[in-house]
């Protein structure tokens, strides 16, 4: 499936009431979706079976905040609980269209960090990233 990819410098990302504002300047967030919106079953003398899946609306939010900030603390934290957190939020990107400002909304909900965080350390500056994958299983979009 092809990622939605969505700007960093330009993203609100809030998970459960919290703004996460520790992004490297320029970077990118993607939401995957995880199946297609429908399937079709193809019959005999031009018949179709058309239905939703049940995973239509499950996708995958890859997101990279700099290591050791208090957002990587907030979600390693909620990585390291023995009962998975439950996350809810929302996605929000700027854009604008024939001149005026408008919003793209993504509802994020029921999610929980699954995937180990992977890090990495800028041999320039010192700084580093820790990428978390959060998967939910409903985010929906609206313009």
């Amino acid at each position: 499936m092809a990622a939605i990819v969505l700007g960093a410098d330009s993203t609100t990302l809030v998970l459960n009431g919290r703004a996460i504002t520790a992004f490297v300047a320029g970077d990118i967030l993607t939401l995957t979706p995880a199946a297609d919106h429908s399937s079709q079953v193809v019959g005999s003398d031009g018949g179709v079976v058309i239905n939703r899946r049940a995973d239509a609306d499950v996708h995958a939010l890859l997101l990279r905040v700099q290591r050791y900030s208090d957002d990587d603390v907030f979600l390693n934290s909620a990585m390291n609980q023995s009962i998975p957190v439950l996350f809810n939020g929302s996605l929000k990107e700027d854009f604008q269209r024939d001149g005026q400002d408008f919003k793209e909304s993504w509802t994020l909900e029921n999610g929980s960090i699954t995937t180990k965080p992977t890090y990495t350390k800028n041999d320039t500056d010192g700084n580093g990233v820790v990428e978390y994958t959060i998967n939910f299983r409903r985010a929906v979009r609206s313009i």
